[in-house]
């Protein structure tokens, strides 16, 4: 048998530590209950997506009409591809107003003026650094999105890599 010393018990009972722990367990379920709602998801931020998704997509279309048979036909894809972007994110737009209720700015495709259609057609060089832009602004708004946008805008930015480093790589592209 142990000697144990009279009135020299342990400071902290085995019994102390359960009914803290069941303590701790018990507050930390009540004070998430207790917090501010979510922020409320950025819309602005993925409807500025939509404008250069659908930029980059008429500025393909346009290089692809003045491009060569191998290169438009990248070109075409790359326009095609962007434009689903676009489609996606409206679609993410729509659901995140449904979900909270808000009033967003529909989102419309500028129209052609005149004077645009008179201006040379953009190169394939404009196309890459345009496609690098929205690439870098997706993949940095996708580190601070939640969920199913962050993968939508980390899907988004590896596509547009993608066509400018495979599709539209070429001799004429300067980095």
């Amino acid at each position: 048998m142990p000697s144990t010393e009279p009135g020299f018990g342990p400071a902290v009972s085995r019994r102390r530590v359960l009914v803290g722990g069941v303590a701790l367990a018990a507050l930390a379920t009540a004070l998430p209950a207790c917090s501010s709602p979510p922020a409320p998801p950025a819309v602005d931020e993925l409807e500025s997506q939509v404008t250069l998704a659908r930029h980059d997509s008429e500025l393909a279309t346009a290089a692809a009409a003045a491009a060569a048979p191998p290169i438009s036909t990248a070109l075409t894809e790359v326009a095609a591809e962007r434009t689903q972007h676009a489609q996606a994110l409206t679609t993410e737009i729509a659901r995140l107003a449904v979900s909270k209720t808000s009033t967003s700015s529909a989102t419309t495709s500028p129209t052609t003026t005149a004077s645009a259609a008179a201006a040379p057609p953009p190169s394939l060089a404009d196309v890459v650094q345009s496609l690098k832009a929205s690439a870098a602004s997706a993949s940095e708004l996708a580190g601070t999105s939640p969920g199913y946008r962050a993968g939508l805008l980390g899907s988004i930015a590896a596509s547009c890599t993608a066509s400018y480093t495979v599709a539209l790589a070429t001799g004429e592209v300067a980095s």
